[in-house]
Parts: C-alpha cells; structure tokens; sequence
C-alpha cells in the first residue's frame, strides 16, 4: 500500500535503489558511503511509520532535512521520537510535520516512552548503524504494540545485530548490516479482522488458522466478551463493527489508538453512530452492546483520512448502503481493496 510505496520513495530520495517487480522488489542499499542529504522534502503522504523511521534515520545523516506528509498525518504526535532526538543533541523543528531534523547525535543517553507507541524504538534500532557511537534508551511506561518492536528486533537480528529488548534501559550499539539475500515479508495480519466483518457480512467463506493467529484475532473470532487491543489497536475499527453485530463486549487496552490516523475510539464510535449502532468510550477502549442491527446512514460517511476507518465503513455500505468520503484513502494500507470489494457483486 501507500505506507509502504512512500517509505520507498523517501528511501530512493536518500541514495537507495528499488526495483520494483509484481512479487518481489529488488532493494540496492546505500552501502558504506551512507545516505545522501535528499534534495527535496521527504513526503511520507499518510504513513506515521515512515515519518518515524525517517526521523530517526536522517538524524544520523548531519544536516538538515525536512520531512512532511498529508493533512492527516501532521496532525500525529511526534513528540516521543523527537524528545528523543533533541536528547541526544539533534536538531528537531517541533513535534509535528512539517518539521527538520538536523544531526548528528552528539550524546549517548535519553528517555524513550513507549506506552503510546512502538515505532519510535524500532525506528532508532534501525537507523543505528548509521549512529556515531553507542546509545543507552531509558524505557518509560508500559509498552504497546510489541510485537512490532519485537519483529525489529529480529530483523535487526538476521541482518548481524547483537541488540536486544529490555523492558527498563537498553543499549543500542551500531552494527556493520548484513543482509540476507531474499527476505520473505510477512502477511499483514491487521487486515485479518477487515476480512472476518466481510465474511460476516456476505457470507462469504474465510478460513483462520487459530494456532497461527494472535491472541486478539482469537478473541474477536471466538466472540470473547473482553478483546485485548494492547498490543493490536489497529484491529479497533472492523473489530467494533463484529462486536456490535455479534455478542458485543469490552474492548480494553486500546487508549493509545487515539493517536492513530484518526482518534480512533472517536471515529470508531462516530462510525457506528453513522450506521445505526451505538457505543460507549470509556478509560481503556469501549463498551459495546451486542446484537445490533447496523442501518443505511442517513448523511455522508466521513472518513477522516483514515485508512482503516474508511475500509470498515465501506464493507458496512456495501451491505446496507451508504455514501462513504474519500474511500480512496484505503489505499494507504490496501490498494486493490474497493476492487475486491466491489467483486462481491459480480
């Protein structure tokens, strides 16, 4: 999708080459000569992803470099990545795009919070081989979203990092990268629940491999009265819409989706609302009643720029009808998903 094209295109700005073939790219790193200073804005369109990482990568670069991207993301929080950065004697603009980040470090300790969000830790592992020296992280708060960091962490392994997670202070020391010669991409399992409301919805056969699955796809498979979005909060906005249909409950650990593409307790509550079902927020996620009966909105559906958010109320349309703004912002995370979509009709 769009996230991962940006990052691309951001990386080609900064000396990377990449082919691109039907099922597979082909990537020609920087090398020891290192990333060059880009001669235009990196744009990272709607990826909060690629924002981070970048941030964290052109910190090691040494001069200024200015990062943007679309409406919706300048509205994201960067703060825990730039307090960062600042931390360590970089440069940084503000705590939201647009910005410029101007390196290099120039100290080896900060403060990392990681309760609203994973990426900020990945991204400095991963831009670390171009740090000047080693770098001690104090992790602050309870972290979310850990199998993302934990998925750096092995990436970061298979390409000779000696790195290692530790929930209290970690050292990040730079490594000369290696890299394997194919490296397989894994499935996006975030869209999994998009495919279940489908199924749901149009009856449509989906088969789920439980023992492969995360324990928040088992639970909203198996209509779990309590759904642990800790560590999965993009499952929220599909989720919601399932529980509502089906047996309802509690979803918990969830807070730190406010700081998503949209605010995604809000949206996802105001996305009901729009179909005829109701749900409550409350300190952890949301409470919703079961056995709903979703209903063609009334007015518009907005989106909200938010990727996740319009793919949910387009499988609820294309059910029960309804005019959805802006569904072209799918592509960020799905590009052939209003294709398929509209496949079901045929």
């Amino acid at each position: 999708g769009r996230v991962v094209s940006s990052m691309a295109e951001c990386l080609e700005l900064l000396g990377a080459v990449i082919e691109r073939n039907e099922n597979e790219w082909t990537v020609t790193g920087v090398g020891k000569e290192g990333f060059t200073t880009p001669k235009q804005i990196l744009d990272c369109c709607n990826s909060g992803t690629a924002a981070r990482f970048l941030m964290a990568i052109t910190a090691g670069i040494g001069e200024e470099i200015h990062i943007d991207g679309d409406e919706s993301l300048r509205e994201r929080d960067m703060s825990a990545l730039s307090g960062v950065l600042r931390e360590l004697g970089c440069t940084v603009s503000g705590d939201n795009l647009p910005l410029s980040v101007t390196g290099p470090l120039k100290t080896s300790s900060a403060s990392l919070d990681i309760s609203t969000s994973s990426q900020p830790l990945s991204a400095m592992l991963l831009a670390a081989p171009r740090f000047p020296f080693p770098i001690n992280l104090e992790i602050i708060g309870k972290a979310v979203s850990r199998g993302y960091y934990e998925m750096s962490f092995e990436i970061a392994r298979r390409c000779e990092s000696k790195n290692n997670f530790s929930s209290k202070s970690i050292d990040i020391v730079p490594w000369e990268v290696l890299v394997p010669e194919v490296v397989t991409v894994p499935t996006e399992d975030s869209l999994l629940p998009i495919a279940m409301l489908i199924s749901e919805l149009h009856d449509v056969s989906l088969e789920i491999e439980m023992a492969e699955s995360s324990p928040a796809i088992v639970s909203l498979a198996e209509q779990s009265e309590i759904l642990d979005l800790r560590d999965e909060s993009d499952l929220i906005c599909p989720a919601s819409a399932l529980m509502a249909i089906g047996k309802g409950g509690q979803i918990i650990g969830a807070n730190h989706s406010r700081g998503k593409e949209s605010d995604r307790l809000d949206s996802t509550v105001y996305l009901l609302r729009c179909f005829g079902m109701h749900a409550e927020v409350t300190q952890e996620g949301l409470k919703i009643p079961g056995g709903q009966i979703p209903e063609s909105p009334c007015d518009p559906v907005k989106t909200h720029q938010d990727h996740r958010l319009a793919m949910t109320a387009m499988i609820l349309a294309s059910k029960f009808g309804g005019e959805i703004c802006e569904p072209e912002i799918s592509a960020v995370s799905d590009p052939g998903f209003i294709s398929r979509l509209l496949e079901l009709g045929d």
